[in-house]
């Protein structure tokens, strides 16, 4: 990763194409082309977000050893395509992504189909232009979504030694590795997602959690809260949810403005949260006779035969996001990865 920034201090008479193909044969890519890590862009990025030594080191994943620079990480700003103004939600998704308690390392290494999924909210959404309603979930085709998504899988994707990548090992993968950012509405029902994170209100915040594929939920008939409840929990509770043995890792339940509306007419947002928690549930033998348990399951997980079962060990591990555009009464869940059990927050300052 030394070597990220090498080039010359701008483009000038380079040909950027051949430099776009060096970072493909250098292994820098996510499968897309990316920005050439130019050294005047990556010095401009790294000022931007507020790091005047380019090899601070921001963060470590200390089972492979690896140390991250500031260097690193804004040169994957550049290389994604981000611009300079995006610096304040950048810094802390940054520092977020190299929390040893996010377990970046373990989201590649793990078979499970794992990305990072990143949640902006609070007024740098509208203040920085985040699509926060048509295709909200996946396929925003904003540039502020689309490379700043993009980043939180680069900075993932560029964890190896010497420019490498650190492999990654899932058995089936997931989309998003490419981007998968969800933007909140700027006005909400319940208040702001990252509140029931303990940050303040009034602020604005990026918060990501290591995430499988979100999964649709329509409900185009239910008039009353509980039914549209009662699909949701449905579709958390299907038999292959992961964290039916497991118990670790948050979801987050993304609300589409019709379903939020007629829920939030009946509930709170820790009403809604305690509902679905006492809903989702399946009957231990059941999930055994399938092979979701295993014949010798761990003390920890809790087993318990002849009894109903939850994929959560409390209902903190549920969250809701109020995001999508207004028409089609659909919802989606994001079940969260068992290698981490919280979703993440820090504010961004500066709005």
């Amino acid at each position: 990763m030394s070597d990220y920034s090498r080039s010359v201090d701008r483009p000038g008479d380079r040909d950027v194409l051949a430099d776009i193909e060096q970072c493909y044969e250098s292994g820098w890519s996510d499968g897309l082309p990316v920005v050439p890590p130019y050294r005047g862009l990556v010095d401009e990025m790294r000022a931007a977000m507020g790091w005047p030594d380019g090899d601070e080191v921001v963060g470590s994943i200390e089972a492979q050893r690896l140390e991250i620079t500031a260097d690193h990480l804004a040169a994957a700003a550049v290389m994604s395509g981000c611009r300079p103004e995006y610096a304040r939600v950048l810094r802390p998704l940054a520092e977020l992504l190299v929390d040893p308690e996010f377990n970046l390392g373990g989201v590649e290494v793990t078979t499970g189909g794992v990305a990072v999924m990143v949640v902006v909210s609070g007024p740098v959404v509208a203040e920085l232009g985040f699509e926060h309603q048509a295709n909200a979930v996946g396929g925003a085709n904003t540039r502020v979504n689309a490379t700043i998504g993009r980043y939180a899988q680069m900075v993932r994707h560029f964890c190896g030694r010497g420019g490498g990548v650190l492999a990654t090992h899932g058995t089936m993968g997931h989309p998003g590795r490419l981007s998968f950012l969800v933007a909140e509405h700027p006005d909400t029902a319940w208040g702001p997602f990252h509140t029931q994170l303990g940050l303040p209100a009034g602020a604005s915040a990026v918060s990501i959690m290591a995430a499988e594929g979100p999964n649709s939920v329509n409900n185009h008939y239910g008039s009353t809260a509980e039914q549209i409840l009662d699909t949701i929990a449905d579709c958390l509770g299907h038999s292959g949810f992961t964290n039916y043995y497991w118990h670790f890792g948050a979801t987050i339940v993304v609300v589409g403005p019709a379903h939020a509306e007629t829920i939030a007419a009946t509930f709170s947002r820790d009403e809604a949260r305690r509902y679905l928690f006492e809903h989702t549930l399946r009957p231990t033998d059941h999930l055994a006779a399938l092979g979701r348990m295993p014949p010798e399951p761990r003390e920890k997980s809790k087993v318990e035969p002849g009894k109903q079962r939850s994929p959560f060990d409390h209902e903190e591990q549920l969250h809701f996001l109020e995001s999508g555009a207004p028409g089609g009464r659909f919802s989606a869940i994001v079940p969260g990865w068992v290698g981490n059990y919280f979703v993440m927050g820090k504010v961004v300052e500066g709005a």
